[in-house]
């Protein structure tokens, strides 16, 4: 039996949830249909010590498709720098998640990954 650690495999994984692009919606009144639809929507719920963040994927009413072609892969929580959730979604699949989650900094990040179009974000 090893003591060792494949460092290699544990950076990858570490690395698998930072990506160099994301995107987000600078100006929400000037924001396009393209925007609308890749970004998370969140929904912030105080619940007693931690709160309860609703994600949906689109605003405004535009919602994203999930079809085998064009799909959100998956949504994931941000507290500070501190990944603290995630959710997996396939084609077919909507792509909302509730998290429960106990904030410990002053900033909640929520992306997304479009299959086609990358990672989106938006910060409570």
């Amino acid at each position: 039996m090893s003591d060792t650690v494949d460092l290699d495999n544990a950076v990858a994984e570490v690395n698998d949830w930072v990506y160099e692009e994301v995107h987000s919606i600078e100006d929400i009144d000037a924001a396009t249909d393209f925007e609308l639809k890749h970004t998370p929507n969140v929904v912030l719920e105080e619940m007693g010590s931690g709160q309860l963040l609703r994600v949906s994927i689109g605003l405004k009413g535009i919602t994203h498709p999930q079809t085998e072609e064009h799909f959100i892969e998956w949504i994931r929580v941000f507290d500070g720098t501190e990944p603290v959730g995630e959710r997996l979604f396939g084609p077919g699949e909507e792509p909302v998640a509730v998290f429960e989650i106990e904030r410990s900094s002053n900033q909640i990040a929520v992306q997304s990954l479009c299959n086609l179009h990358g990672v989106w974000e938006a910060r409570l």
